[in-house]
Order: C-alpha cells, then sequence, then structure tokens
C-alpha cells in the first residue's frame, strides 16, 4: 500500500498519487471527459432532418446539447493531477452497462486520438478464457478500456488475463459500488484510482464513508475552494408527501382480472410429466438424473414451471400495486408478445432450450387472454395519487416517475400515457437498466423492448416529457435537468433517496415521494441523516460571514498598483473583475472558456481542509494562450478566507501583466505591441502630393547638357520582324526599359525593345527625326509646333521629314509602291493618311461602299477613284482595345472608303515610321515612368538593395494607370511576405494578431507610404491618347520659370493604393534578393516596430519550448503520419492542444503555433503560385487568378476537409465468440447442461482490423461542445466525402457548395496550421513546412486546379459578376422542420431568380443558392448571346441583298 499521503482519491474531491515516467501520459483527457459527464444539460430541440437524400444525416446517438466545466468540478479533477499522473492503461469503472457505454461515448468523442475499447457481457468475455492471449490481442494498442465492475474483476483479479500492474488508473464512476469488489492482492499495491461520486454512501449507513476509503486506500473529498459556485449550481427542490392511503375507492370498477383467473388455472393444470427437463431426465436414466427427476417432481422446480410461477407473483404485484386493469393489461401483454415469436422449430436432438420453449408456448396458449378496456378504469390507490400529482403540476413538466420493478416501467407508462386526464400533457415513454446492451437476451416477463435507450434519447432531447425509470436513472446517466420527480415506489436507501432528489434541479421544482399512511417515519429519517453527512462537509460555512469582517479592514492596507503618466490606479478589490475582461478580449475563439481559474492552498501550497479554519493563500491560472511565465501568480499575503486570497493573486496576475506592457497606461488590456504608434483611422481617399514629373529635369537638361545619352529602339512585329531602329537620346544617362508591346485597333501589336547605352557630346544642331515622326502620325489632327520634344528620337536609316510626307504624286504607275509599305494620303483633306486597297478607273455604286465622303454623288462618275482604309486613330496602347473597339459587325459592302485618286499622293517614309509616331505617347510614358522609379531607387530606397528597375517600375505603378505592368501580382506576393515576417516577430514577441493587424492594416501601411514620401511617386494617372497632345521642352521650362502655371500641386489617390505600394514593394524587394532584403524594406516602411529577422525570431520561439516533455505515446503514431520526428517534443504537444484544454500544468496552447502557421502556409502557397505559369501560353498567372487560387487552397473549409482525409491507421483485434450450442442460453442452469455438446469450448476467431486516426483526432480538449460538433461534422464528412473527392480529384468546379455544407469548424484548419507553425520553429526549415503541404494534399491540388483550369471562383463572387450591376439579395429563412431555404432576388424588383432549400445553415443556403442562380443566369446569357447572333446573320443577309 502506498503512504498515506499519496493515497487514492475517492468521491467528490480527486486527488492523484506519484507517476510512472514510462507510462502513457494523456490521463487529462480520460479524467477531463468523466469531469465533465455530471454537466447540466442545455437541451435543444434538434429537429431530425426530413430534407431528403440531399442532406447529409445527422448523427442520433446522442442530443445536441452544450456541456461547459464549472470551476468546481475543474478543481476536482485538477486536484487529482496533482502528482502528474502518467499512465500506461486507464479503465473506466460503471457499474451498470448503460453507464459504461454513456461514459464510452463522451470519452471516445471527447479523446479520438487514441484506441478506447468498450467491454461487455454481449462481447461473450465469459468465453475468451478458453484461448490463451485473447485478452492480449483484444488490448493491444488501447489506451482506454471502459467496462462494468464484474468484467475487470474477472479479467485482472479472478483469471489474471490482465495484470493489475499494466493498468495505471482505474476511473470508477459512481464509486461506491466499488465496496462490492476487492482489488488487493497479496502483496502488489491497487492501481491509482480516481473516484467519483455524487453521494459517497451506501444504503443509510454514514459510516460507509470510512469503509470505502479504507477499501480503496482513499480519501472522500468534497470541492473546498469553489463552494460558492458548487452551491449556486445545487437546487434543492420542494420535497412533498403523498399519503394515498385515504383515497376512495374507485367507483363503477371493472370486476377483478378474469386474465389472472385463467392465469391461475392454467397454472394448476401444468402436466409436470410432459415438462422437456422431465423427460430429459428419464431418457438419460443415470443414478444422478433420477435422482434429479425425484427432486424436479417433488419441488415442481423445472425451468417452466419457474417462468410461469413468476408470472404469475409479478401480475399478482401488478393487481395490488397498480390495480386489476394494470393486471389484466400485463398477462394479456406477456402472452401475446411472447407467442408472437411464433414456435420454435422441431427441436434437434440436444436442444433443451428449444423444447422448453415450445412446452411454454403451448402452456400460455391455454390462458388465451383478454385485452383490457382502452381506457384504464380500475386502478389502484397508489396509480390514482400519481394522477393527481401529475394533472396538477404547473407549468411545462419535465419529470421522471421511479419505480422498483422492470415490467412496473412499461405497464405503469402505457397506463400514464392513454389516460385522458394526462394524453394532452405528457409524452411518456419507459427506461430500465440491463445487464447487458439492448438486444441481449432477457426475461420475456419483464416486458424490456430494444427502445429504451431511444427513450431516453427522444427525453434529452425534449420530444419525451415523462420517464417511468427504474433506479438505472438515479445516477450517472445523462438526463436532462428535470422540474418533477415522483418516487412511486420508496427509495430503499439514503443514497438513492439523494440521488433521485438530485434529479429535480430546475427552479421552483417538486420532489414527490408516495406514502401509503402517515406513519411511515423513514422521510424524516433520510431527511436527518443528509444533513448530518452535510455537517461532515460544510462546517466552514458558518464562519465566511466574520472572516469577511476581519479582512476587510487587513485590504485597505493592502499596496494600489499607479501608471505614474496617468495615475491609473489599481486596488486588491478591482483586479479580479479586471483579470475576468483582460482574459475575455484573448481571443474569440469558440469552445473556450477564457475565465481564470483559482486554486487555493496553505502557505507551503499543499491543499487545505475546507472544515477547519486557518489562513489560505491562493494560485490563479490564465488561459493557456498566454507566456507560461504569465500564466500564473500567487496571492502575496495569507487570508482567512477563499474570496481575498483570489482577490490577491487576481492583483498580482494583473501586476505582471502590466509589467509586461500586456495592460497599458490606463489600466486597460493593451492592443498592440509596445512602441508601436496608433494610428487612427484614415478615410478611403486621401490627398497627397502630385505626381513627379521627371520631364522638367529633363527639359533643364537639355538646356545645360554637355552629353548626350542614347540606347538603340528597335520596332518589331508580331512575328518578331525588325521594321524599324531608331536612336533614343536625352541629355541623362537613358534607363533601359523592358520590352513595351503596344497595341493597336486593327488587331496589331508592336514590341519596342532597347539595346546597350551609348553616349557622345551633344551638339544642338543634332539632327532629330521626332518632329517627322510626330507629323507623320498626327499632322492631320493638329498643328505640331516646332519645339523640341523631350525625347530625341532619330533613324540611322532613313531621312525623316515634314517635306517628305506626300511627296509624291499618285498614279497608275505608282500603285506597286503603296499598299501597306507607304501611307497615301488626301491632300484636301489635311493629308489624312490611308491606306490603299483598290483602283477604280470611274467611280463605284454608292451601295458598294461603307462610308462615303461629302459630296459624293455630284462627284465626277468618269475618273479615277482609290479605295482605301483609314490609318488607326487608337493606336500606341499599352493594354489591347476591348473588344467594341476592334469587332466590327460584318458588312457585305466591300469597300472601307473611296477618293477621287486625284486628291491622293503618297509618302517617301515607309508607313512604319508612321507607327512609330503613334507609339510616342506610350514611349514618352514608358520612359518617364522609369526615370520616376529610378529617382526613387537612387535616394529613399537605395538601402534595400533592390536590383532592378523594372521591380521598382512595376511596384509603383498601379492598375489605374493602364500601363503593361502594375503592382498587383508583386503586391499579392508583399502582402504576404509581410505577413509573415510581421507574424513571426509577434509571435517573438508575445504580442499575436492585435498587434499583427495593426502592423499590416492599410491604415498603418499608407500613412507609413506618406511619412516616407512614396506618394509623390506612384504612377496612378490613367494613360490614354485620347486628345493628347506633345508637351515640349519650352513648355516644361516655362513652367519651371513660372510655377503658378504648373497645375495644381495635390492630387486625391486611394488609402489603399497607397498601401498596396508599400506591399508591392516588399514583394520588389523580396524578388531581388529573399526574405532578407525583404525585411530591410519593412524596417524602412516601419522604423518603429522592433524588426528581428527571421532566424532570430525562429530561434527565440524554440529556445522558449523545453527540451524534455515527454512526448505522449499516441503522438508517436502522429509523427508517422505527418512524416517528421521533432527534436523539441514539447512544440508538437503545443501544436496538439487547443485552448479548451484548461488542465493544470497545460503548458502552452496552439494559439502562437496556429498564428504562426498561418502565415508560413499563406506565405508558402503565394511564394508557390507566384512562381507557376500558365500551361498553355507560359505567362505568369493573372493576379485575379492568383488570387482566386489562393482562396481556393487556404480557407476554413478545404483545410478542414484535408484534415480530415489526412489519416493513419493502428492495428486492432477483435474476438469473435461462436458458441457450440444454444444449451449456453442463460435460462438453463448450469446443473441442467447435461448433453455432450455442452463441455465444448466455444470457437473464438481473432479478427485483425486496423482503426483510423485522422490528423485532427490527435488535438488534445475538453470542451464536450467541441465534441458534440466533431461528431455531427464526421457525420457530414462521411455523407460527403465522396463528392468533394471526386470535384477536387477529377472535377472541372471547385466544391464550394459541398465544403460549405461540410461545415467544418475553423479547428479543424488550427491543428494543420498549428502543426506548419511547430515543425518550423523546430527545423528552421521552410522545405519541411513544404513538405507538409504535399503529405496533406494542397501542393498536388495547387497543380492541377492550374494544370487543368479548374473553375474555382466563388458562387457569391460569380453571381455578382453575372449581374452586371444590378444588386441581389439573399433572402434566408429557416422553415419547420429546421431546415434553410434561400431565396436569390433582384434587390431593385424582388423578382425572384431562384429558390434552394434543405440547407442545415444559413450560409449553406447562401452558398447553394448563389451556386443555383448562377446556373440560371449563364442559361439566359446563353440564350441573349445566340439571339444576337442570329440576328447579326440575318441584317448580314439584308446586305447582301441588297448591294446584288
Amino acid at each position: 500500500m502506498e503512504s498515506k499521503d499519496t493515497r487514492n482519491t475517492m468521491a467528490d474531491e480527486p486527488k492523484a498519487s506519484s507517476s510512472d515516467e514510462d507510462g502513457l501520459q494523456g490521463v487529462e483527457e480520460a479524467l477531463q471527459a468523466e469531469a465533465l459527464a455530471e454537466n447540466v444539460y442545455q437541451v435543444s430541440s434538434d429537429t431530425e432532418d426530413t430534407g431528403g437524400t440531399e442532406t447529409p444525416p445527422e448523427v442520433k446517438t446522442s442530443p445536441e446539447v452544450i456541456m461547459t466545466a464549472r470551476a468546481y468540478q475543474v478543481e476536482m479533477f485538477q486536484e487529482s493531477l496533482q502528482r502528474n499522473i502518467i499512465v500506461a492503461l486507464i479503465w473506466f469503472l460503471a457499474p451498470t452497462v448503460q453507464l459504461a457505454a454513456q461514459q464510452f461515448e463522451v470519452i471516445e468523442k471527447q479523446i479520438p486520438g487514441v484506441q478506447s475499447r468498450f467491454i461487455c457481457g454481449a462481447d461473450n468475455v465469459q468465453a475468451w478464457k478458453y484461448k490463451t492471449g485473447v485478452w492480449q490481442a483484444v488490448l493491444t494498442n488501447v489506451r482506454i478500456v471502459v467496462s462494468t465492475y464484474q468484467i475487470l474483476f474477472d479479467a485482472a483479479v479472478a483469471h489474471a488475463f490482465v495484470p493489475l500492474e499494466s493498468i495505471s488508473l482505474l476511473v470508477i464512476d459512481e464509486g461506491e459500488f466499488s465496496l462490492s469488489i476487492s482489488l488487493t492482492m497479496e502483496g502488489k499495491p491497487v492501481p491509482h484510482i480516481l473516484g467519483l461520486t455524487a453521494s459517497p454512501l451506501m444504503r443509510s449507513n454514514l459510516a460507509g464513508i470510512e469503509t470505502l476509503e479504507q477499501t480503496l486506500d482513499a480519501i472522500c473529498r468534497t470541492p473546498c475552494r469553489h463552494r460558492d459556485e458548487l452551491m449556486a449550481q445545487v437546487n434543492r427542490p420542494e420535497m412533498k408527501a403523498f399519503i394515498y392511503g385515504d383515497l376512495p375507492e374507485p367507483q363503477n370498477a371493472t370486476p377483478s382480472s378474469s386474465n389472472m383467473t385463467r392465469l391461475i388455472d392454467t397454472l394448476r393444470q401444468m402436466d409436470i410429466t410432459a415438462d422437456p427437463h422431465i423427460i430429459r431426465l428419464r431418457e438419460e436414466n443415470t443414478e444422478r438424473s433420477r435422482e434429479a427427476l425425484k427432486s424436479a417432481i417433488m419441488s415442481r422446480n423445472t425451468q417452466s414451471q419457474k417462468q410461469m410461477k413468476a408470472l404469475f407473483a409479478r401480475a399478482r404485484e401488478m393487481m395490488m400495486n397498480l390495480g386489476p386493469w394494470a393486471a389484466e393489461y400485463y398477462i394479456n401483454r406477456v402472452v401475446t408478445e411472447f407467442l408472437k415469436v411464433g414456435s420454435p422449430p422441431a427441436p434437434s436432438v440436444h436442444n433443451l432450450w428449444d423444447e422448453e420453449k415450445a412446452y411454454l408456448s403451448a402452456t400460455l396458449q391455454g390462458i388465451k387472454p383478454e385485452a383490457p378496456p382502452s381506457v384504464p378504469d380500475n386502478l389502484s390507490r397508489k396509480v390514482q395519487a400519481l394522477l393527481q400529482i401529475l394533472a396538477s403540476h404547473k407549468g411545462n413538466p419535465v419529470g421522471i416517475v421511479f419505480v422498483t420493478e422492470r415490467a412496473t416501467t412499461s405497464v405503469l407508462s402505457h397506463v400514464l400515457s392513454v389516460h385522458p386526464v394526462l394524453e394532452s400533457r405528457y409524452s411518456v415513454e419507459s427506461m430500465v437498466g440491463t445487464s447487458k446492451l439492448p438486444g441481449g437476451k432477457h426475461s420475456f416477463l419483464d416486458l424490456t423492448t430494444k427502445e429504451d435507450i431511444e427513450s431516453l434519447h427522444r427525453f434529452r432531447k425534449g420530444k419525451v416529457n415523462l420517464l417511468v425509470a427504474t433506479s438505472v436513472l438515479e445516477e450517472g446517466i445523462d438526463v436532462p435537468v428535470c422540474n418533477l420527480v415522483i418516487c412511486f415506489d420508496k427509495p430503499s436507501n439514503l443514497k438513492s433517496f439523494i440521488q433521485r432528489r438530485g434529479r429535480a434541479r430546475m427552479n421552483e421544482s417538486e420532489l414527490w415521494v408516495l406514502f401509503k399512511d402517515d406513519q411511515d417515519q423513514s422521510l424524516e429519517e433520510w431527511k436527518e441523516l443528509e444533513q448530518e453527512m452535510k455537517r461532515k462537509y460544510e462546517d466552514e460555512l458558518r464562519e465566511i460571514a466574520g472572516l469577511e469582517q476581519m479582512e476587510q479592514s487587513e485590504a485597505d492596507d493592502y499596496p494600489k498598483m499607479t501608471d505614474p503618466t496617468t495615475g491609473a490606479q489599481m486596488t486588491i478589490h478591482d483586479a479580479k473583475q479586471h483579470l475576468d475582461h483582460f482574459c475575455s478580449t484573448l481571443s474569440t475563439r469558440k469552445f473556450v472558456n477564457w475565465a481564470p481559474f483559482y486554486i487555493i492552498h496553505d502557505l507551503e501550497g499543499n491543499p487545505i481542509d475546507a472544515r477547519k479554519p486557518g489562513l489560505r493563500a491562493a494560485t490563479v491560472n490564465l488561459p493557456v494562450s498566454l507566456s507560461p511565465s504569465l500564466r500564473r501568480a500567487e496571492s502575496l499575503r495569507a487570508w482567512p478566507s477563499e474570496a481575498f486570497a483570489c482577490k490577491d493573486a487576481a492583483f498580482q496576475a494583473y501586476k505582471k501583466l502590466y509589467e509586461a506592457g500586456l495592460i497599458d497606461k490606463n489600466m486597460l488590456p493593451a492592443r498592440t505591441t509596445p512602441g508601436l504608434v496608433e494610428v487612427g483611422k484614415t478615410e478611403g481617399i486621401t490627398t497627397v502630393e502630385v505626381q513627379y514629373n521627371p520631364w522638367l529635369e529633363v527639359s533643364k537638361a537639355w538646356e545645360s547638357s554637355t552629353k548626350l545619352y542614347s540606347r538603340r529602339v528597335t520596332i518589331s512585329s508580331e512575328d518578331g520582324t525588325h521594321w524599324a531602329q531608331l536612336d533614343l537620346s536625352l541629355p541623362i544617362p537613358v534607363p533601359l526599359i523592358r520590352d513595351q508591346v503596344i497595341h493597336s485597333e486593327r488587331k496589331t501589336s508592336w514590341t519596342i525593345s532597347m539595346g546597350a547605352a551609348h553616349e557622345r557630346k551633344y551638339d544642338k544642331d543634332n539632327r532629330d527625326h521626332t518632329y517627322g515622326l510626330l507629323a507623320m502620325a498626327y499632322g492631320h489632327r493638329f498643328p505640331i509646333e516646332k519645339k523640341q520634344y523631350p525625347i530625341r528620337l532619330l533613324s540611322p536609316e532613313e531621312e525623316i521629314t515634314i517635306d517628305r510626307m506626300a511627296a509624291l504624286e499618285f498614279n497608275r504607275d505608282s500603285l506597286a509602291n503603296c499598299s501597306q509599305s507607304y501611307l497615301i494620303r488626301d491632300v484636301d483633306s489635311a493629308n489624312h493618311p490611308y491606306f490603299f486597297r483598290e483602283w477604280f478607273p470611274k467611280k463605284p455604286p454608292m451601295n458598294m461602299i461603307k462610308s462615303v465622303f461629302k459630296g459624293f454623288e455630284e462627284a465626277p462618275e468618269d475618273v479615277p477613284y482609290v479605295s482605301v482604309q483609314a490609318f488607326p486613330k487608337r493606336a500606341g496602347q499599352f493594354r489591347k482595345l476591348p473588344d467594341a473597339f476592334i469587332h466590327q459587325l460584318p458588312s457585305g459592302k466591300p469597300y472601307p472608303r473611296v477618293i477621287p485618286a486625284s486628291q491622293v499622293k503618297v509618302d517617301k517614309i515607309p508607313t512604319v515610321f508612321a507607327h512609330v509616331g503613334l507609339m510616342l505617347p506610350a514611349l514618352t510614358a514608358a520612359v518617364g515612368d522609369y526615370l520616376v522609379a529610378r529617382d526613387l531607387l537612387d535616394g529613399s530606397l537605395q538601402t534595400t538593395g533592390i536590383t532592378g528597375l523594372d521591380l521598382v517600375v512595376t511596384a509603383i505603378t498601379a492598375s489605374g494607370a493602364r500601363r503593361s505592368i502594375d503592382y498587383e501580382r508583386i503586391e499579392f506576393l508583399g502582402d504576404s511576405i509581410l505577413k509573415f515576417c510581421t507574424t513571426i516577430n509577434c509571435s517573438a514577441q508575445c504580442f499575436l494578431s492585435a498587434s499583427k493587424d495593426k502592423i499590416v492594416s492599410n491604415y498603418r501601411l499608407c500613412k507609413a507610404a506618406i511619412d516616407f514620401g512614396l506618394a509623390r511617386y506612384i504612377i496612378n494617372t490613367a494613360y490614354t491618347t485620347d486628345k493628347w497632345r506633345p508637351v515640349f521642352v519650352e513648355d516644361y521650362l516655362e513652367r519651371t520659370d513660372n510655377p503658378s502655371s504648373d497645375g495644381p500641386k495635390t492630387r486625391e489617390m486611394s488609402t489603399k493604393t497607397l498601401a498596396d505600394v508599400v506591399e508591392a514593394l516588399i514583394g520588389a524587394s523580396h524578388i531581388s534578393g529573399g526574405i532578407n532584403k525583404a525585411l530591410a524594406c519593412i524596417s524602412l516602411f516601419l522604423p518603429e516596430a522592433k524588426w528581428q529577422s527571421i532566424d532570430h525570431g525562429r530561434q527565440v520561439l524554440y529556445d522558449e519550448a523545453p527540451d524534455d516533455e515527454p512526448l505522449p505515446p499516441n503522438m508517436h503514431l502522429l509523427e508517422k503520419l505527418i512524416g517528421y520526428t521533432f527534436k523539441k517534443k514539447s512544440l508538437l504537444i503545443e501544436a496538439m492542444t487547443h485552448p479548451s484544454f484548461n488542465v493544470q500544468d497545460t503548458r502552452a496552447s496552439l494559439d502562437r503555433l496556429e498564428f504562426l502557421g498561418d502565415a508560413i502556409l499563406d506565405y508558402l502557397v503565394v511564394e508557390s503560385l507566384f512562381s507557376l505559369r500558365e500551361p498553355l501560353t507560359g505567362l505568369p498567372l493573372e493576379n485575379s487568378k492568383l488570387h482566386l487560387l489562393r482562396t481556393a487552397l487556404v480557407n476554413a473549409d478545404i483545410l478542414g476537409f484535408l484534415v480530415m482525409e489526412w489519416a493513419i491507421e493502428e492495428e486492432r483485434y477483435n474476438a469473435e465468440v461462436i458458441l457450440p450450442d444454444p444449451t449456453s442460453n442463460p435460462y438453463l442452469s448450469p446443473s441442467r447442461r447435461t448433453s455432450s455438446s455442452s463441455t465444448t469450448p466455444p470457437e473464438i476467431n481473432l479478427i485483425s482490423t486496423t482503426a483510423k486516426f485522422p490528423l485532427w483526432s490527435f488535438l488534445r480538449y475538453t470542451s464536450p461542445e467541441m465534441g458534440e460538433h466533431i461528431l455531427s461534422t464526421q457525420s457530414r464528412h462521411s455523407f460527403l466525402r465522396d463528392e468533394i473527392r471526386h470535384a477536387l480529384d477529377r472535377g472541372e468546379k471547385y466544391p464550394w457548395p459541398a465544403l460549405t455544407r461540410l461545415q467544418a469548424q475553423k479547428f479543424y484548419g488550427d491543428v494543420f496550421e498549428s502543426l506548419m507553425g511547430a515543425v518550423w520553429v523546430d527545423s528552421g526549415d521552410l522545405e519541411e513546412c513544404r513538405g507538409l503541404m504535399e503529405r496533406i494534399g494542397i501542393m498536388g491540388l495547387m497543380e492541377r486546379l492550374v494544370r487543368e483550369g479548374v473553375h474555382c471562383l466563388h458562387p457569391k463572387e460569380e453571381l455578382g459578376l453575372l449581374a452586371a450591376g444590378r444588386a441581389v439579395e439573399y433572402r434566408v429563412e429557416e422553415n419547420e422542420e429546421g431546415q434553410w431555404e434561400c431565396a436569390v432576388v433582384w434587390a431593385e424588383t424582388g423578382e425572384e431568380v431562384v429558390r434552394v432549400g434543405g440547407a442545415r445553415k444559413g450560409e449553406e443556403a447562401r452558398v447553394r443558392g448563389a451556386d443555383a442562380a448562377v446556373g440560371v443566369l449563364k442559361a439566359e446569357k446563353e440564350v441573349r448571346e445566340q439571339e444576337k447572333r442570329r440576328v447579326m446573320l440575318e441584317n448580314l443577309g439584308k446586305d447582301v441583298v441588297v448591294d446584288a
């Protein structure tokens, strides 16, 4: 036996003993799950699904409830963990099969990451002894076993199949039952024991407490720290006695039971010589059988005789207790149900049971029972009393009627359910205890059915409001809070009475006990005994009032905490409330109780006896999401009461938080990192400097420069052919611009390329072809001034002057030089340029010409004409023109335009140079952009180390500028990098989402851009050639000389644009030199944050993790699953610990690692997407597609699904028992099993199977509500898995609707993200994280989405695009069946587009509605397109007819 101070703990206050460090760590989950088992249920009306096959079924094994662990319950649990128990096998014991099954359901749900096993008699455990190794095989890889006491007694004590030393912990539910079992073996200690009971008594003897302590080497304790909360949860119902003996006899009652009379006659007429047992004994004719035959005939003690006598005894008891009607009903139902099974087949030689069943069936047929009247009318006074109580109860009744006999529950529940007095208010069913699970072999006299468990479930859900039950519902079984409890039969002992009373926990509840007369003294005796037991535990309550007075004066002298800058103060009286508020702000995560938890102890830290006076100290435990150094604080002084000890501890905890910077100078929770300046909210549009114009500096340089800097510019067509080369010159170095693709309205494009730089002496008389280029392209639109353009272009091969335009006469001999090589010009229309198409000797018909000139009809007929095509107007565009500018409606008129040949002259300069002239605005803008970027890079951004000027141009160019490039792609990259770097720095400094959100917010980045002076370099003015006019050097110099004429000094800009450019520059830095250059860029814009290198941040996190925290054995399986072995196992434990795991000595929860892993996952996904290219074109993915793919790959729904899919299997064995002969039937006594086959051992087969453990199952949590969500999510996952898997693996469309229906809670994705964070901190290698992404399936999914072009647009976004500016509304409502419907309507008209139903949540209904509406609008759009094409073809046909 262990020493007194390490004894096991029993009853109300668990206490643990020393540990075995080589065993399984994880007992916390098992104990916590059990500690929560007696919580108050809040029953919701969980309407069963009736929505057809499209709706996933919900789990129906338990009601939908919300359980919350109260502080006093956690106190008792944590008391049991003082010694840090580490176990190899946990064996959970319960007194009944129903209770064991219920506890197994809770344990399996709360601890899914280990193998648990429920063992009961229905598994034919007794037969396992016939084959060696069955127990060892069945328990292979099992960590938790749940059974009744007898199972363990037989396995561990009686037969020693399971060594006691292999069991580290016994959890005994309703521990007083264990008095009947002795687990002590000679010379061996019992396992560590945690007993759980509401009342440590047997019958009415208070000495049972001491006996219990001695038997289990335990100490009975009750909560001593949170007595006020415990008492707040306990409602003592009003206790009433009903004396039914004085009630009058019922009038006009039906005569005494005729069925009873026939039963007596049948029993008397039974022929003992025809009994199968007697016949079998005669046939054996041995000395032993002859003696048995003589005894059986004399005593009439055969199985059939026993059954018939028992039927008579129960019917008589039914008549006395419930009345003649009940006896009539009972006999009729027993006989009818037995005969309903039918006669057995012809009995085999050795099948005695079938022979006896046939004999009993023939006997019962002789009774010929009759059904009583449908309305019960001849009931006992006791039943009448029950009816009065039920009928008179006010309000909405939820009650239990306790009876003694099993058969009584069935009969009485039927009486109450059909009686007219009650049928309108009560829905009645029954529940009894069994020695096996429903479906086993029970006595037919009990009227037990397989529906008992379902009755309990319906009672929990509120579909049944009155349950007639045996003592099985007194304890353990979870039932809803009741407001009416009736003891139809008196409780057998004090324990039974107390536990029945405990079921009535609602306010204004009633407890009724029925007595025959008022002379019964048992009720008063029970009250007196209960008061005596309570006094044994609660003597200290008498002293509370005096202690409060004593402590108040001492508290006034307690030191205060004052902020020196604001004068804000904190006192011991305020600290507890402020600490509660601080903890509530830590997170909004579901399933977590963020309240502080207080532990009371003596000055040495030992548990105290609440019944004894003395000084108390307190330790407060804060949520596990905080740093371990901040999570616990002790009171400064010792106090006579626990209340002030807790206040003291709260003050010390708040002081720690203040010193750590988590409490601000106003004594309120800090919302950001210390030192980080608060940023006020910025409007969506802000005023900034006008854009920096580099041409002012260039113009000045033209006046003073002595050098000319040049680059060769090559103009190429789409097929790569070089059409022209020119030298571009500036008085300053010419930046090397990337190739610029310039588009025109005629579906043609040109590429401008730059070559190497060279310089020469500048001479103002140097040739310049820029004027000629401008005149060729724009001279017919506006006069070209003879001034210097900021850019000089010179053709080395062609003379481009204005006198060479329209320099040649047009005649038939010059046709060969026209076509596309040289432009022809209409000299009567300001030299308007055209392409020549065709020569006409005379004027063609008007109906053949698409566009005719003014005066065409009066023009001469017999002179030559030419057909021409206009030179493009909208050329020189960075982006392809919209289809409206390119695609013209087809026409049957073959000639675009016709003009007289006499008005036409031909250029001597090739047409390509006119195209170059059209490109001058674009070329000027491109060079200007690079000059702006160079000024920024050479100045403010010099320290970032960005090496490519192209990157800077891209980063500062907004999409609205209409250039060939913009910042959106690298802003997409930079946003993720900023989040990644910020997250690591915040994690290393223990400041999580609040600080990160402020740093990466648009408001912060916008202000940083303005403060940095970045706004003047941002290019956001839209480029256009409409109304374009050249600005010359002389114009710029005039602006310099006269600043007032230089236009506005400010411009309006979106704050998002400012923030985006900062992120784009971060992305550009990363492209230039990786994460370190990106971090340097971040530091430049956000210098007030304390930026550390990524490696430093990771090392801080790594060093904080303990080296010696042992890994729970089931997590070794987890390491195999993820394919990574941790150097510091504590990181894996932290990653798998949900914040709800509120267990003492828990070092940390997954909060910080999940926060970190979220950024790592986003960064790796974005980086991978950024590097991918379109499979057909080889071009980088467009920004819009990048965003779509990231959303598809990193969202809670897909992560939840993948976490459910990623699983590992573990070996498991089941024992299949095949009994040799039905003579093993429980109706037969061992002495009657005389056939030879009865000695044949059963056949036992060990069936090998596997248990599957998905990633989420390794998560440690203690929230029962979370367990309920997991159970229902598993059901939906099974239903939707194939559909989602097919869409992800082979579908053309991303399964947004199905994933929404899955309703995976955020914690599923959190598991993977926290694992990503843990692996990175442990390894320091992002490639290890990328490996996790590969193994879970993210990388493969990414490749498929890109390779096969899967449609990833979310239905709601797609609907917004298809609506083309029209507003849509989602009208969502829940119907009577609990399902959600959504109508998608046009907002302005209310016209319904589509309606869908069958959803389980409102958001699911919206997504399904959007998906259906997309289908409708696409179909309508296709119809419109077909009609449009039909009209076009009709119009084309008309034109052809007219021309003909």
